[in-house]
């Protein structure tokens, strides 16, 4: 029949949804949805690492690589939050949106992220601010997908996201092959906040992963320095140890 309704598809499966189900059942079938609504792991609260069972026996809150640094006041305070380890499938939906032109699974990725960050009944933030890409790196892809996954996510938590509050100063070359400690010194003065931020806001800085932590922290530190007091990192995925 001509004019005829599409069934959306499983995320996960394809399989076509043709009931309309509440929340993420939008996009993922029955079936499917224990792969995401699962039991999370316990996290540093800091860099979202996932913690082992002995850590969280010992009541560690922290990773071995952000305990030392909370403990001797070497950061700023900084808390981290994300749906799940970068692992299959979660790293192909990424890879997808990241370089398939597949927008679609923004919308999917941005509400996951959102339903998360309800159901730990953390303190939102005022505001989101997507992590920036270069103009170059913009040019070349069309698209930032943090910022199109913050739009979601703004939408599910009913946030505004600014776009231009942060800027990439710097092209940085290739970060995969490096290392926690090399990509720090690579990306130090690599962003700038281009405003003063109002005192009192709380800043939700998102990405799509979370890798080692580098880039999220040298964003921060360019926020910080501009006035900010209180930061939310939201990713969708951190890729484990």
């Amino acid at each position: 029949m001509g004019g005829a309704l599409v069934p959306r598809r499983c995320i996960a499966c394809q399989t076509p949804l043709h009931n309309k189900r509440p929340g993420l059942g939008r996009f993922v079938c029955a079936s499917c949805m224990p792969m995401i609504d699962h039991r999370e792991a316990v996290r540093c609260k800091r860099c979202a690492l996932a913690l082992g069972p002995r850590l969280q026996a010992f009541g560690w809150t922290h990773c071995r690589h952000c305990k030392p640094l909370v403990e001797h006041l070497e950061c700023a305070p900084l808390e981290c939050v994300v749906c799940s380890d970068y692992v299959a499938p979660f790293d192909q939906w990424i890879a997808l949106l990241k370089y398939g032109n597949n927008h679609g699974l923004a919308r999917f990725l941005g509400d996951w992220l959102g339903t998360r960050v309800l159901e730990l009944g953390m303190d939102l933030p005022d505001v989101l601010v997507p992590l920036p890409v270069s103009p170059d790196k913009l040019k070349l892809r069309g698209y930032n997908q943090a910022a199109l996954i913050a739009r979601h996510l703004g939408r599910r938590i009913q946030r505004p996201v600014h776009t231009h509050w942060l800027t990439k100063t710097r092209e940085l070359g290739a970060q995969a092959a490096l290392g926690r400690d090399d990509r720090l010194r690579n990306l130090n003065n690599a962003f700038r906040a281009t405003l003063c931020v109002p005192k009192g806001i709380r800043i939700g800085l998102v990405d799509d992963v979370i890798t080692t932590g580098a880039t999220i922290q040298s964003c921060s530190a360019a926020l910080r320095k501009a006035g900010a007091e209180s930061i939310l990192t939201m990713a969708v995925c951190r890729t484990p140890e």
